[in-house]
């Protein structure tokens, strides 16, 4: 049975055990979810059990931010614990997919800037379109050209981390998807293990992420779960291979 990581950084048990149950809900039988909470559990990552690992998800976070200093510092102290296995998996060319908090994450370590900036802030349903690389990627597989996906973040990419690929982009936030050229590593800042249950359950518990007092809009998104179910295959494909 293949191993799927899901790296959380939650201190919220309630959204930790709700974002682990929307990612589970698209595995299939051979596919094993293990997940592990920066913020709840101490984990060694030097531990040999990780080797069995198969693909890693890295999630989503409201509590932890890139560009606040107190909420940074909470999470520099984790992101220093992980980057060594992240970087370790990336030379072996483990399929690793960044949602959200975790594609910022990946370009924060690939070398790129993360801030805030409120011309690229979503939170919501937007329409989100692919590159020409993206609508090639093995990720997109029979995904339409535009699609709506749901999205939750005050911070965003600056630039394309060196050595990655656009796939994806937005009106409002230019970067919603890249890539590591030649790798299995993926970042989505939007949220494609979401519906539209999901995103209102996470509002009630974000109510601080609304823009002001504007009404968010949320939409039926179901286009862009495709993406979850495509890096399933991919995982498999990979490790089919070794």
């Amino acid at each position: 049975m293949k191993n799927i990581l899901l790296l959380q950084f939650r201190k919220n048990s309630q959204i930790a055990k709700h974002e682990k149950k929307c990612i589970l809900r698209y595995l299939d039988s051979k596919i094993n979810l293990v997940s592990k909470n920066l913020f709840r559990e101490n984990v060694d990552f030097n531990n040999t059990s990780f080797s069995e690992i198969s693909g890693i998800i890295i999630g989503g976070s409201g509590e932890f931010s890139f560009s606040k200093k107190k909420k940074r510092l909470d999470l520099l102290s984790k992101i220093e614990q992980i980057t060594p296995f992240i970087k370790r998996s990336i030379k072996k060319n483990t399929p690793i997919l960044g949602i959200c908090l975790g594609c910022q994450y990946l370009a924060y370590i690939l070398g790129a800037e993360v801030r805030a900036d409120k011309f690229q802030e979503e939170v919501g349903t937007f329409k989100v379109s692919l590159t020409k690389l993206g609508r090639s990627d093995r990720l997109f597989f029979k995904t339409p050209l535009e699609f709506f996906a749901h999205e939750g973040h005050k911070d965003s990419i600056d630039k394309l981390p060196k050595g990655t690929v656009l796939l994806a982009g937005g009106k409002k936030c230019k970067i919603q998807s890249f890539r590591l050229k030649n790798k299995n590593v993926y970042g989505v800042q939007f949220h494609p293990e979401l519906n539209v249950k999901d995103m209102k359950f996470r509002q009630r518990h974000y109510q601080s992420y609304a823009p002001g007092n504007k009404k968010i809009s949320i939409e039926s998104s179901f286009l862009a779960k495709r993406i979850l179910k495509n890096f399933f295959s991919l995982v498999r494909e990979e490790n089919n291979r070794k």
